[in-house]
């Protein structure tokens, strides 16, 4: 699926209300201070990546970064090669691409990483949406990270998906990132004004992280989806177009409608607490079980219908 510039946080040339992170790290760093492993946790789309990405720009081409306006130039050759995957001194992982993890990737890995990079400057491993690895895969990030370098920095990106193993935890300093309503709101305003945006979903309804609101918009917008439809014909539109793009972004919007249906019904007091719990997670499991095991999405409405009818 063709997505706008502005989902990949590569090309946020500007970094917004997290210039206290961004000091933070930048201090630690130029004091020789700053660990071998960092995990930056927070809400999808709060910003994390676009931290990392103005952190690793302020370093490696100081030339073209203001740190008065925590911005990178547009005519930036590290922007363009970063943006490509082809700096050597920056190592991009997508939990996505690494859910199960072969010896074989490992290896591949540790080769990559024991290459010599440019003017021999340190190298940054990013490991984004960590929580998508499973046991196997956090276990040979372990020993990836357990190998003692003074070089090599590995930066972690979980979206409080679900806890991870201690070991990992214990080695890796904690940099939260959390968005007061404040800050969120300012964020969604600067985005809207940046790129032009004409919203379908509400910012201070949705509660949406500033990320998840502008790429759900996108697809509210691309395919005339609105959270005051039917959730049928919704979940009816989403599941099909899963099927179509296999693109997990439209299965997170369709958690997030489901998780709007669910709130609108406990505002009216139809349910009560433990009945909509339920619900929930009858939901969720169906949903995650269409995805792994290709369900048919009418076979899966149908049981969701059923399930609401019967409460």
């Amino acid at each position: 699926m063709n997505y706008p510039i502005y989902f990949d946080t590569k090309n946020s040339l500007s970094l917004f209300n997290l210039k206290e992170n961004f000091e933070f790290i930048s201090e630690l760093y130029s004091k020789k201070n700053l660990p071998n492993v960092l995990m930056f946790t927070g809400n999808k789309g709060s910003g994390k990546s676009t931290l990392i990405n103005h952190f690793l720009y302020s370093i490696f081409d100081t030339d073209n970064y203001d740190k008065k306006t925590f911005s990178i130039s547009k005519n930036s050759t590290i922007l363009k090669q970063f943006q490509n995957n082809i700096f050597s001194n920056i190592i991009y992982i997508n939990g996505a691409d690494y859910k199960s993890v072969k010896i074989e990737d490992v290896r591949n890995l540790k080769k990559q990483i024991l290459q010599s990079t440019i003017a021999n400057k340190d190298r940054f491993i990013i490991f984004d949406d960590i929580e998508l690895f499973n046991q196997n895969s956090l276990n040979a990030l372990l020993k990836i990270i357990e190998e003692p370098s003074q070089t090599n920095y590995f930066f972690l990106i979980n979206n409080k998906g679900k806890p991870l193993i201690e070991t990992i935890k214990s080695r890796a300093l904690e940099v939260k990132i959390i968005l007061n309503e404040k800050q969120r709101l300012e964020i969604i305003n600067k985005l809207v004004n940046l790129y032009k945006l004409d919203l379908i979903l509400d910012p201070k309804s949705s509660q949406l992280s500033p990320g998840n609101l502008i790429k759900f918009n996108f697809l509210c917008k691309e395919y005339a989806i609105l959270p005051t439809n039917n959730l049928n014909e919704n979940l009816s539109l989403l599941l099909d177009l899963y099927k179509k793009k296999k693109d997990i972004l439209i299965i997170n919007l369709l958690f997030y409608l489901v998780d709007q249906y669910l709130k609108h019904i406990k505002s009216k007091n139809l349910l009560k607490n433990d009945q909509i719990f339920e619900i929930k997670n009858y939901i969720l499991d169906n949903l995650n079980n269409f995805i792994l095991y290709n369900i048919n999405h009418n076979s899966l409405i149908r049981a969701i219908n059923e399930k609401l009818s019967h409460e």
